[in-house]
Parts: structure tokens; sequence; C-alpha cells
């Protein structure tokens, strides 16, 4: 950019600032103890800003600048070590620069793992009408789920040959392909080494290996092999899986994180994403990243409610953006809502989320998972294990029908559902329980230049 634009473009930014004051931005903030990383914040810069060096921004930022999101122009920022989150956020949110700042709040995991009772796998599977569908699709593999959890573990018997592999790359400390990951031969790694999770050791962002097990077990519901003899099989079983590891070990994690793992995701192509996490406060970075990824690229955003169950629907399930999902099934009623669930006017469908079986790292038996005897699968049960059941049925959609924007995929899943009874909590459902078969069995339509067109 010349100098001059560049000038002439930062005292429009001023002129902007002064005319419009801070309009938007909140009065106060507050940040629940653990609720966001205690040394960092998350900034959106006003366009021209972002030409400007990571020394220049950080002298007049005041905080370090660790690392960008150059399409959601915004920056991850390290405060000084004596400056406080909620300070941090007002100070350098009054800044011309700057058009918001905002904690970088934590994730966690909405998974339910040390309460398990042991069930078949066709029990829930039957409900959705999973097998049905089978005989409509199985799952193309070249269409990408991507999993944003705690990574995935590639030697498992159940999902050898299910998790993608980038051809682009190779093992030599360089980003070959300039996805904004080094040696990403099998997805990424997005955790940053900070206080939170110096328990569970840094590693090199090639690295996806679950430490946890919760990324394994979702990864598993979605596309365990099938027909190989062997465990289980993913209610999708013919798609493939990119592994996204924004949680540790602790199934912690951060805005940020998933942020910058979300937008890597669309960029290697993936169709549809699974998030079944929650965050501790509505992070703005996070929420622009997921409309980029659905707007931008097409991607289909797949949501877990929570589980307090309570009556309100956690971020970012409750974005419009998302398909938001709740937990169906309790002891002796299928059709109710799980005591764990939460729900709220936000909820787009159930899908069964109590006793899921799904595959752990063989470590972890015993050690808060509640395993099969002598196999490395568990019973488990949570919104964290109902969401990948919809995002099976969102990718079974994709691979029968290519060309299904997100909205069309969402309308397809919603229209088809299965009512189910509110009881004591209106809407819990949304629009019911998803019905896999039904939904692939509707007419495709593809919209052509002359008009639309029946397949």
């Amino acid at each position: 950019m010349p100098r001059l634009f560049l000038i002439s473009a930062l005292c429009l930014i001023l002129l902007s600032v002064l005319a419009h004051g801070s309009r938007g931005r909140p009065a106060s903030l507050d940040i629940a103890a653990g609720a966001a990383a205690p040394d960092e914040v998350l900034v959106r810069l006003r366009p021209a800003a972002m030409s400007l060096s990571d020394a220049v921004l950080s002298e007049r930022l005041g905080a370090g600048v660790s690392a960008r999101l150059p399409a959601l122009a915004t920056l991850r920022l390290r405060l000084p070590p004596d400056e406080a989150v909620a300070a941090a956020v007002a100070r350098i949110g009054r800044l011309p620069l700057v058009e918001r700042a905002e904690p970088n709040y934590r994730l966690h995991g909405a998974a339910i793992p040390n309460d398990p009772v042991f069930s078949a796998q066709s029990a829930y599977l039957g409900l959705i009408e999973a097998p049905a569908a089978w005989d409509i699709e199985v799952g193309d593999a070249a269409v990408l789920v991507a999993v944003l959890d705690s990574g995935i573990d590639l030697a498992h018997p159940d999902l050898e040959g299910k998790v993608w592999t980038n051809a682009l790359e190779t093992d030599n400390g360089r980003d070959d392909d300039r996805n904004g990951c080094i040696d990403d031969r099998h997805g990424c790694s997005f955790l940053t080494s900070g206080p939170e999770n110096q328990a569970c050791g840094e590693r090199p962002a090639a690295v996806v290996d679950d430490d946890n097990g919760h990324g394994t077990f979702t990864a598993g519901i979605i596309a365990a092999s099938a027909n190989n003899a062997t465990g289980m099989t993913g209610a999708a079983p013919g798609v493939t899986i990119v592994p996204v590891k924004i949680l540790d070990c602790l199934g912690a994690g951060t805005a940020g994180d998933a942020a910058e793992g979300l937008l890597y995701a669309a960029r290697v192509g993936a169709r549809v994403a699974n998030i079944s996490f929650s965050a501790d406060g509505d992070s703005f970075t996070l929420a622009n990243a997921i409309r980029a990824a659905y707007e931008r690229n097409s991607m289909v955003i797949v949501a877990a409610t929570g589980n307090e169950g309570a009556g309100r629907v956690n971020f970012p399930a409750r974005l419009a953006e998302t398909i938001a999902v709740a937990s169906s099934g309790m002891t002796a009623d299928a059709e109710g809502r799980s005591a764990f669930s939460n729900w709220g006017p936000e909820v787009t469908v159930a899908a069964p989320g109590l006793n899921i079986i799904g595959p752990v790292p063989a470590a972890f038996c015993g050690q808060g998972w509640l395993c099969l005897p002598d196999q490395p699968y568990a019973v488990a049960s949570g919104t964290s294990f109902a969401a990948p059941l919809v995002s099976s049925l969102a990718a079974l959609l994709v691979s029968h029908n290519a060309n299904l924007s997100p909205e069309s995929v969402r309308r397809l899943i919603v229209d088809t559902a299965a009512p189910l009874p509110d009881r004591d909590t209106p809407g819990w459902a949304g629009a019911g329980r998803i019905r896999m078969r039904v939904a692939l069995a509707q007419p495709r339509f593809f919209l052509g230049v002359a008009g639309v067109a029946r397949d």
C-alpha cells in the first residue's frame, strides 16, 4: 500500500471514530472468574490498520501481537502482566484503530462421559432411521467434516482410513500449501500455550493426537468404519474427518483457538463442522468466524446446546448460523428431553444424546471413560454426542447433493424432523428429532441459469 494512501486511510479512520464515538462498546465488562484467558484479548481492527506491522500495532495497542486472523481483520493480543482483561478491553476498545475488543473466552467440551449406561448402538440409530438412510447414502469420502475438539486417535482401529490426509503438505517444517498450518498432514492444532493449559504440555501444530478422548468419541460417532468386522459404525461412515484440535487434555480451550480452527477448516474445504463445546461468554470473534465460514464457504455448522439442564441455549449454538442440537432420550422414554439437555427458542432439532457409543483411545478406558469390556469403546451422554448425529445427517445430505447450501441443509433437516412432546419444557426439541432416511429421500432441486430444474 502506498504510504500516502495509508496515511489518508488512517486519517479517515480517526475522523470516523471522532464522529461516531464509541457506539456499540459496552460501558463496563463483567467477566466471571475463569471465563476468559487471563492474559489475552481479541481485537478487531478497522480495515486499513491491518496493514501495519506487528511492531507498530503492539506499540499503539499497548499489547503484544501473538496472532493475526486476516480474514476477520482481528488480532490476538498478549497483555502486559499487570493489566487485567476487563481493563484492557475497555482501554483498547477506545483506541482509534480499533473497531471492537473482547476477552478471549474459554470453551468447554459439552460432554458427560462420567455418567454412562451401556446400551446397544442400534437403539438410538434406529430412532433416527440411520440404517434405512444408508440404503440411500453412506457418505462420500470427498465430503470433509471438521471436528473442532480435543483431537483424534489416529491409531484407533475404527478410524483407520477415515481421517483426512493433506496431499499438499510434507513434513518439512514449512507451510507448503499456505493454509495457515505447518506440516498439517492430518489436520491441525490451534491450542496456544498459556497458563490455562500448561498442565497438558506444549505440542506442535501438526500434532492432533487426542489427549482427552472427547474428540475421538465425537469423530467416531460420525465416521467410524462400517462393515469392517471391528467395533461400531459411524452414522455417516463414508465421509472423511478433518481433526481440528482446539481443546486440551482438560477439555478446555479459548474462543480465539476455535475461531482460528474454524477458518482453517473452511480453507481446507470442510463442508460440515461439528462444534461440541460451549463458551463461557459470547465471543464476537468466534461468532464472526462462524458467520464467515457459513456465508463465504457454505459450511454447515452444527453445535451442542449445553448440558446444564437449563432453559438457555449456550453460545455458540444460539447463533443463527448454527444448527443447535438438543439431546432427546431419558430412561424408559425415548421421546423426552434428556435431563441434562439445555433448551430454548434457538434449538433447531434434537437427536439422541443418552448412552451413546463411541471410540476412545484405549489408554483412557477407566480414566474418565467407562468402556465396553476389553474394547476401546465407551458409553457416554451429552449434547456433545447428539450434535455429531446431526452433523452426520448434514454430511450425508451434502454427499447426496453437493449443490446444497447450508440453509438448504438446515431446511431439509428441520422440515423432515419428527415432533416430540413438549411436556414441561415447551419447544425444547425445536422442530423435533431428526429422521435421516426421510431427509435423504426428499426430491432434489438444482438452481440453473434458466430457472429451477428438478432432478
